[in-house]
């Protein structure tokens, strides 16, 4: 059991009106973010629904290449997203003058990923996708995402600040707009306009996103310079601090190479779907984009529980912490709930947008109802998954990084690879197997990460962002 600590009687910086760890200060702070997390979910969701129209093996190809993409983004990301956490702290602690200074250490750290970013999009098709159309679909989605897989990072970097100050709307509406560009891009450049616009496919696609995303950094930077911030937190102050940098890196890299790992995980599955003729790529990748649709909830309360949990943290207000786990538990359960629904109760224009209507009748009988038991394993996954985010928020606000890096690289090829490898690419009867042992993953996980929250390891290391 941890022990119990002492209120510490350091003044907090309330992030909202409501009582510290509260169910209402963490919704408040954690749906804007949900709402900004649902519509990047959205944008990713609405390119798969567009090129499943344009052809449903296309959507196939792209789900699996760029899982690929994602290995190298989301290492980027996790490493640039732990600037929240400074911020959070310096926040916390009234160091307002420090809270933007996190936030340019990762966009130089962003923009110094850009050389190896050019060379995976030149060279490493070759290594990372299958044969799966290849030339027609692959290759083109994956050279282009990783041309602007930098403004990612740069993206996350900024947010950081926002998320860390709580100040979460303007990431909503920066996102919603950002979307609703990528949707209008997406139906211009994968279909083209006869004449005038040729049809660029899934590189269109791919092209559609990194403009969004570009014109999305330039949404939050002119938030971030204004004349408010400018004053308060000194966000014009261009600074290169190597020590901070190196802070950064060290506390983010370690979660950053976790989730490297696991996706790593996650993009062998795929390919291993795509070696089993039948419609195990196509449940599989279909499963994974209706997750899509709802993994906001998780994201944007994850995100949402790390900055309360920092600025508890940089504050000293280390008993509010658990208050803060066991609200964000009610929210959840609120949440799956209202995805039940969704998934339970009425999946059908969901799985129907996705079925290819040029597929037999047979065929699309047989995929519906596969689609839909699959739905069932869905929902129970979304449960698993949130009280994993939900500790690993806390323990990412403590800097407890390490211990995600082990586990979710652990879990990920121990709890899913492996028994999706023997049950599933082995012995290939039921497509949705995979989404069951998808459930058992994580069941495993949630519970590993519930531990290392219980017995409280992350309290021994409070304050380490600031005091390290």
């Amino acid at each position: 059991m941890s022990e119990k600590l002492p209120e510490v009687t350091k003044e907090y910086s309330k992030l909202t009106k409501h009582s510290s760890g509260s169910v209402k200060e963490l919704f408040a702070i954690s749906f804007p973010l949900m709402l900004s997390f649902l519509s990047n979910y959205l944008m990713l969701f609405f390119d798969r629904l567009i090129i499943a129209n344009y052809s449903l093996q296309a959507m196939n190809a792209i789900t699996a290449s760029s899982l690929f993409c994602m290995i190298f983004q989301y290492g980027a990301i996790g490493i640039a997203s732990i600037a929240e956490v400074f911020v959070g702290q310096f926040n916390g602690a009234k160091e307002y003058f420090k809270a933007a200074s996190p936030t340019w250490q990762m966009i130089w750290f962003s923009l110094m990923c850009f050389p190896i970013f050019l060379i995976l999009a030149e060279f490493g098709g070759p290594f990372f996708l299958t044969d799966y159309h290849y030339h027609d679909y692959a290759l083109p989605y994956y050279k282009w995402i990783m041309y602007f897989s930098i403004s990612f990072a740069i993206q996350t970097s900024i947010s950081a600040f926002f998320i860390g100050t709580g100040k979460v709307k303007i990431i909503t509406i920066a996102s919603i707009s950002a979307n609703i560009l990528n949707i209008l891009l997406d139906f211009l450049l994968i279909f083209g306009i006869k004449g005038i616009v040729p049809s660029f496919g899934t590189k269109g696609a791919a092209i559609a996103t990194g403009f969004a995303q570009i014109f999305q950094i330039g949404f939050l930077l002119i938030f971030f310079f204004s004349s408010k911030n400018r004053k308060k937190y000194k966000t014009h102050h261009l600074t290169f601090r190597p020590k901070l940098l190196k802070k950064c890196l060290r506390i983010g890299t370690p979660s950053a190479i976790g989730h490297m790992i696991e996706i790593a995980a996650w993009a062998i599955v795929m390919n291993m779907m795509t070696l089993i003729p039948g419609n195990f790529l196509t449940v599989m990748a279909v499963g994974q984009n209706l997750f899509a649709v709802i993994a906001f909830a998780n994201a944007g309360l994850q995100k949402g529980v790390s900055t309360v949990a920092a600025n508890l943290i940089g504050a000293k207000n280390y008993l509010k912490v658990s208050k803060t786990w066991l609200s964000a538990v009610k929210i959840l359960l609120i949440f799956s709930a209202i995805v039940s629904l969704v998934l339970l109760v009425y999946p059908d224009p969901l799985i129907n947008a996705f079925i290819d209507k040029e597929t037999s009748k047979e065929n699309i009988a047989t995929l519906f109802t596969l689609l839909r038991i699959t739905c069932i394993f869905l929902w129970i996954y979304f449960i698993v998954d949130g009280l994993t985010w939900i500790s690993a928020g806390i323990l990412t606000a403590a800097g407890d990084t390490m211990f995600i890096m082990i586990m979710n690289a652990f879990g990920a090829w121990f709890f899913a690879l492996l028994p999706i490898y023997f049950f599933v690419y082995k012995n290939p009867t039921w497509p949705p197997l995979v989404w069951l042992l998808m459930d058992f993953y994580g069941v495993m996980n949630a519970i590993c990460f519930y531990l290392r929250y219980r017995f409280g390891k992350w309290r021994k290391r409070k304050n380490k962002v600031l005091s390290s």
